[in-house]
């Protein structure tokens, strides 16, 4: 597979989800509880893509994602590329070819994202009760969101697979 092809499904695929954002969240949605599918695309493609993962796709569909949204300007965009590059580094060392670390990283990287945009809001003003935004925005939107990322995963680890098989296998060290 060439580089330019899977950056052009990944091109591609950034504006299927920016449709999907927009489009099908809202009306998926339980209760307050809307899927993030950009932040899910975003963590996706930085675990199947660690070596090659960049700050520019996450800040550009964090951005997206603020404009859509009601929250401050520049406040998803800059956890998006935090969290895509924690969960590239992570995914790059701690790769043991099974499915249970990507997912872990998955599931730890969204809860991370929404528990500290749920902090961002109250310390920019939002009053509401630290416990009812963890009950009720943070643990449920990001057990959404790792949803999306589970029906992700393996169709972007079957997308990708050339540039997954070209890099060697990293083995868990502690430093």
């Amino acid at each position: 597979m060439n580089v330019t092809r899977e950056n052009i499904i990944v091109a591609v695929s950034a504006v299927v989800a920016v449709v999907l954002q927009v489009v099908v969240a809202p009306s998926i949605a339980l209760f307050s509880a809307q899927p993030n599918v950009l932040l899910a695309y975003v963590l996706v493609v930085a675990i199947v893509r660690p070596l090659e993962a960049g700050p520019v796709l996450p800040f550009v569909l964090g951005l997206v994602c603020d404009l859509l949204g009601t929250g401050p300007v520049g406040g998803m965009a800059f956890l998006f590329v935090l969290a895509s590059f924690a969960a590239s580094r992570a995914f790059a060392v701690l790769d043991n070819d099974t499915v249970f670390m990507p997912l872990t990283i998955l599931v730890a990287a969204t809860f991370a994202v929404e528990m500290l945009y749920g902090a961002l809001l109250m310390a920019l003003g939002l009053a509401v009760n630290p416990i009812d935004a963890f009950l009720y925005r943070a643990l449920p939107c990001s057990l959404y969101d790792c949803v999306v990322g589970l029906v992700l995963y393996p169709l972007f680890a079957r997308l990708l697979a050339a540039g997954a098989q070209e890099r060697e296998m990293h083995t868990p060290r502690l430093r």
